[in-house]
């Protein structure tokens, strides 16, 4: 046998003497033997290979959870034809050839040395084998024993054995014994392993295994697991859970487990789910995707608790129609009002996604007898090119206590007005296109025509902006036409362009901003009256920085700025006002070239306003504080107003100014005040404190006032009690009212591998009289999909902050 003959080579003769004696310091191996289906058996070197697919085989499979949402990429089990392996340390009368005299296989010594981080692109398409020693079966000599401690490394991993054999004859390699495998998130440790080289299969015996997925650490056993010819996987009595050895938080365990990795479905036989050692669900069969394929089935329930609508059980399934076209289906049972569906269909195609949500209950016991009930909404972006891009938001409700009596938030009860439309969009370099189509559901018929939105059917605007960088020059063009209509209103077109030039100058200490434009606008409306407007507008922005470093690193900023603004005043009472209303003033106010939104009313303008703001900025640059005040001066009364408004004769704006400052690192506030100096009055005024430590605590309280509207205060909180419980709170209150407008509370309990939270929320509906209080629940098993409603949304919206604990 070649094993039998020491290599004279002068290279083998300096590091082992010629008898070959046993050493202590095991010797490494690398190779590259040729396919086992197309060679003679090569010893050593195929039982090697054999030991090295056991290795990759296990991490393969075992990498994958038991449970309905596990993914494996497609390919990733092919069995491998060749390998570089690692080599044994003879013993006499074995000695290593530098050449394997059947297949001409060069082998080559190396002092492997091991790591812990994987993937190890040092071993890029090698694997490393080093072995005590290694002989011929005294009884049959085509079979290789590998004795001691065995260790192989390859890219993605580590496997270390005690005592191997191969037999060269039928290619099956066995590791008899404790063997134990590592890679990046995965330790795995069998009693044993068989398998076939040439053909791919193997069989491994009692295994345990522990996955890392992110912040989840999975963990179970198998009494067999086995791979076919064809590549499909079984496992036998496994279990699958993310919590510790000894926690019995939760647990999945199958009689038996099928995964076709061809197919990428798996299935499972009398499944069972645990929850502290209690049965919570079994299945005598259940199937699940292994990749990233998606399946036909069932998804996870969920339960809710309401006013309006009673005790809620939702049950979602899931339809893969084709590759480019799904649908889910809920059905949403109500203890007060009867039964629900609710649908969801997806569709893919060149130019886009294409989304259809519907909800319909025939009979709602709690409405009007007889009288159907439903909601619908189509959705879609996408686009022809990348220059082209669409946009479609189509929406249509039954009636207006629709969303009152079957939504769950607030904000969703106090919908009027549903939005319809379609956008093409055209992007070039230098310019926009758009062409939008948009007009409006009024939810609540009792809405008067002169309060409902106007519909804009069509509306075309192109905006062209050009930087000319040898002259700092900004150079711009807005253009907007838009047919307006609504019934027993008047309604016509408006064409309004924009042309503007702007001159921009920045050096370290100071910039300026010189900006003129012309605003023209022109009607033509139903009543063949053709109104236009011309406004010249005018503006200039000036800056400086100034800042000082103290002594222990901190910087000191200071920074005036002034901005001038003229716009000739032009009489515009007679143009209607479709889609345009007063801005709020703030302090980003003071530097903008018009009071109103929307092209009907173009502010007159003789005005000066001037600004100071300052920062103090620690050693590494976070910022500590921050101040900034303002004021604008008029120099003509403001005659340009909304119809019903009254001409503004103040010689000063109220002054507004906002202060943020971080106290430490878990405390900082902000707010904002607008202050009437000729009235000595608050107009408007918010103030916030905040706590932030970490994520588990955290603290908010805030008041917000604006005078003829209301006052309220807010307060929100989330806070760690004993023993891995956490509550969560938030109110927002009106003082002029006397009553809370939205409350809501929340308790959670959470685990290294499971979490259970639950909230209550309390609203004003829509009248302002009556209140809807709906319940939440949620039960996350960590490292399988959660069940229920998403409570830490609910919490989200109404407590500043909030975040799960394992976000």
């Amino acid at each position: 046998d070649r094993l039998t003959r020491c290599d004279a080579s002068q290279r083998l003769k300096s590091r082992y003497p010629s008898h070959c004696p046993k050493s202590p310091r095991a010797i490494h191996l690398k190779f590259t033997p040729e396919s086992a289906e197309t060679r003679e058996p090569a010893g050593a070197c195929a039982g090697i290979s054999a030991v090295c697919t056991a290795c990759l085989s296990t991490v393969l499979l075992l990498s994958i959870p038991t449970s309905a949402y596990s993914q494996l990429a497609p390919g990733q089990l092919q069995p491998q034809t060749q390998y570089e392996t690692a080599d044994t340390h003879c013993v006499t009368p074995v000695v290593p050839a530098t050449v394997d005299p059947l297949t001409g296989t060069e082998l080559k010594f190396t002092d492997a040395t091991a790591t812990e981080f994987f993937p190890d692109d040092s071993l890029q398409g090698t694997v490393e084998l080093s072995a005590d020693s290694a002989n011929n079966d005294p009884e049959d000599p085509q079979v290789i024993l590998l004795n001691g401690t065995i260790s192989i490394r390859h890219r993605d991993g580590a496997l270390t054995a005690e005592n191997a054999q191969y037999d060269a004859r039928t290619n099956i390699a066995t590791v008899d014994g404790d063997m134990s495998y590592r890679s990046a998130g995965l330790e795995v440790e069998s009693s044993d392993a068989t398998l076939n080289v040439a053909r791919g299969t193997f069989e491994l015996g009692e295994s345990g295994y522990e996955l890392g997925s992110g912040e989840v650490v999975a963990q179970g056993r198998a009494r067999r697991i086995a791979r076919d010819d064809t590549g499909t996987l079984r496992l036998k009595d496994a279990t699958y859970t993310s919590c510790p050895p000894g926690d019995n938080g939760w647990l999945i365990s199958a009689d038996s487990i099928k995964l076709d990795t061809e197919a990428g479905i798996g299935t499972a036989q009398d499944i069972t789910l645990r929850f502290k050692d209690v049965p919570i669900f079994y299945s005598p069969a259940f199937s699940f995707p292994i990749n990233d394929q998606r399946k036909t089935g069932l998804l996870a329930p969920r339960v809710n608790q309401s006013d309006e609508t009673g005790l809620e059980y939702r049950q979602p399934f899931y339809w893969n129609i084709r590759p480019d076209t799904d649908a889910t289906f809920t059905l949403r049972t109500m203890s007060d009002r009867g039964v629900q569906l609710q649908s969801e269909l997806r569709h893919l195609n060149r130019i886009g996604l294409w989304t259809l949500n519907h909800e319909f209950i025939d009979d709602d016991s709690r409405f009007i007898p007889g009288e159907n009930r439903s909601f619908a909404r189509l959705r879609h972006m996408g686009g022809f090119s990348d220059r082209w891009t669409t946009s479609v938001d189509l929406n249509n409700v039954s009636d207006k206590d629709y969303f009152e009596d079957l939504g769950d938030t607030l904000n969703i009860a106090g919908v009027t007005h549903l939005e319809r439309r379609a956008d093409i969009t055209y992007t070039a370099d230098d310019y926009v296109f758009r062409s939008r189509f948009l007009t409006y559901q009024t939810v609540d018929e009792e809405i008067i025509p002169e309060d409902r939105p106007y519909r804009q059917t069509p509306q075309f605007t192109l905006n062209y902006k050009k930087y000319f960088a040898e002259a700092s020059v900004n150079a711009a063009v807005d253009t907007e036409w838009v047919f307006f209509d609504r019934a027993d209103s008047v309604t016509g077109s408006r064409l309004d362009v924009n042309p503007r030039i702007e001159w921009n100058r920045t050096r370290t200490s100071w910039y300026s901003t010189l900006a003129g434009g012309v605003r023209y606008t022109s009607y033509n409306l139903n009543n063949s009256v053709t109104e236009s407007r011309t406004v010249p507008v005018f503006s200039t922005d000036v800056g400086m920085f100034f800042d000082r470093v103290n002594n222990d690193g901190s910087t000191l900023t200071l920074e005036p700025r002034l901005f001038y603004l003229f716009a000739r005043r032009t009489d515009q009472d007679e143009l209607p006002v479709f889609d345009t209303g007063a801005l709020d003033f703030n302090f980003e106010q003071l530097f903008r070239e018009n009071s109103f939104s929307g092209a009907d009313r173009i502010n007159d303008a003789n005005q000066l306003s001037f600004a100071l703001s300052s920062s103090m900025l620690d050693a590494e640059g976070r910022q500590k504080f921050q101040a900034s005040i303002g004021q604008t001066l008029f120099f003509q009364d403001r005659t340009v107003q909304l119809p019903d408004s009254e001409v503004e004769t103040a010689s000063s704006s109220d002054i507004v100014g906002e202060l943020s400052i971080a106290f430490d690192k878990n405390w900082s506030g902000q707010s904002a005040l607008q202050w009437n100096p000729n009235t000595s009055t608050t107009e408007r005024s918010s103030a916030e404190l905040r706590y932030r430590d970490g994520r588990d605590r955290l603290f908010n309280i805030g008041h917000r006032f604006i005078r003829d509207v209301g006052e309220t205060v807010n307060a929100s909180f989330a806070w760690p009690i004993k023993n891995n419980w956490r509550v969560a709170a938030g109110v927002n209150y009106s003082l002029d009212d006397d009553l809370a407008i939205e409350s809501v509370f929340g308790l959670e309990y959470e685990s290294c591998c499971w979490a259970f939270r639950t909230a209550a929320r309390r609203f004003i509906t829509e009248n302002g009289e009556d209140t809807n209080t709906p319940f939440f629940f949620q039960l996350v098993l960590k490292g399988l999909a959660p069940v229920g409603q998403n409570v830490t949304e609910v919490l989200r919206e109404s407590v500043g902050g909030y975040t799960a604990s394992e976000e």
